[in-house]
């Protein structure tokens, strides 16, 4: 049987759940509608990077496990992809911390090996690449038949920085959940929050998430509104925690107790999963996005909030400079505490203002649901068909 009367099968590359990072969740959310959506036309299977010892933990879709750190097991999963006949196409969601090597360059032992035709999506580019940088994200490319971001910003980069072709780059933001219909006397009830006001933070902790500043405007915060409450929900990132267990949280834990705030910062140290998130986004007055990094090209803690129509306060990086025009939401000077404060103060004053800016973040991020990001990806997995075999027309769900 020629393999191309048997269902196709694409096969993703990147972190994956009960891995806790951002891009296992992303690629989780993104598989799953994939899979919903094009049940008639496509397999789609999961390469997990992760210790080949934690093989055990995956169950479907993962169908393999491949150590990005180790030289020999990214020839190996190559070599594995390339002999599986079903595989027609793969996709690899890219970290330079997700690969080994000085900057992440066992990547292009992997690509260069591979015979099957793939994407590779940048979830960060950086700007003024070093001479080494360079050299990778030029080879990564031109290896690749065609190159994802997720912003306007990092295909601007790709472009003026890297002198990337156009034609080989495509722009898919990052997927947001549809909010369910719900009440937020009920909610707040359900979580104890009657009479808050609500602020919200939520994802893995670390330092350069910056949750510091937001503790310390809650003294000026709190005392205007002594009713508010800023939760910041997630658990500890796991490197963080295997390197020092738990001495970040902790130290956040005297912050809030050094600045008389136990009343108002609650820490809640769980991963969220998904149905509890949208309800904590729901009952949210504002969102505050502290992260210290300029250079950030995407978080879809951010995206999350915007799709949720919260109100966001964001520390400036790229992607809120991208998003939050047009009164999409509030941009300080990172790191302004003073700031922070103020602008959290005006909001909770006024809220007539706040709901118009959650209105506009809400409309502004509706072609960013999950259900329309993975028709997008739907149509270049048809392309890469085409290409590989003309005859090729099973294109049912779009």
């Amino acid at each position: 049987m020629d393999t191309f009367d048997m269902k196709p099968e694409v096969l993703f590359v990147g972190t994956y759940p009960p891995r806790k990072c951002g891009i296992a969740t992303f690629t989780a959310d993104l598989t799953n509608e994939l899979t919903r959506l094009l049940t008639h036309e496509f397999d789609i299977s999961i390469c997990a990077l992760d210790k080949r010892a934690n093989t055990d933990l995956y169950n479907a879709p993962v169908t393999m496990v491949m150590d990005g750190c180790r030289l020999n097991s990214c020839i190996a999963g190559a070599e594995a992809i390339n002999q599986n006949p079903a595989i027609k196409i793969v996709c690899i969601e890219h970290e330079f911390g997700l690969f080994g090597g000085n900057m992440g360059e066992y990547v292009l032992a992997f690509l260069s090996l591979l015979t099957k035709p793939f994407i590779i999506r940048f979830h960060t580019v950086l700007p003024e690449p070093d001479e080494q940088r360079l050299k990778l994200v030029r080879s990564i490319c031109l290896l690749a038949d065609k190159v994802m971001v997720m912003t306007r910003h990092s295909h601007r980069l790709l472009v003026d920085d890297y002198n990337i072709e156009q034609d080989k780059l495509a722009i898919i933001p990052h997927g947001t959940h549809p909010i369910p219909a719900s009440n937020r006397v009920d909610l707040k009830s359900r979580y104890n929050m009657q009479q808050k006001k609500i602020l919200t933070t939520f994802g893995l902790l670390s330092p350069n998430k910056g949750i510091e500043l937001g503790i310390k405007a809650m003294v000026k915060i709190a005392a205007e509104f002594p009713d508010a409450i800023y939760v910041i929900l997630g658990n500890t990132h796991p490197n963080l925690v295997e390197a020092e267990g738990e001495a970040y949280r902790e130290s956040l834990q005297r912050l809030i107790e050094e600045n008389n705030l136990t009343n108002n910062v609650k820490l809640v140290n769980e991963f969220i999963p998904t149905d509890q998130l949208l309800n904590y986004l729901s009952l949210t007055d504002i969102y505050l996005f502290t992260s210290k990094d300029p250079n950030q090209a995407m978080s879809g803690t951010f995206m999350y909030a915007m799709s949720a129509g919260c109100p966001i306060i964001s520390n400036a990086f790229v992607l809120a400079n991208e998003m939050l025009e047009d009164n999409t939401g509030i941009i300080i000077a990172s790191g302004d505490e003073e700031a922070l404060a103020n602008n959290a103060i005006y909001l909770l004053r006024n809220e007539a203002v706040r709901q118009e800016i959650g209105k506009k973040a809400f409309m502004k991020t509706r072609n960013t649901l999950w259900g329309t990001v993975a028709r997008k990806h739907a149509m270049l997995f048809y392309e890469l068909m085409k290409k590989q075999s003309p005859t090729y027309n099973n294109i049912v769900a779009l």
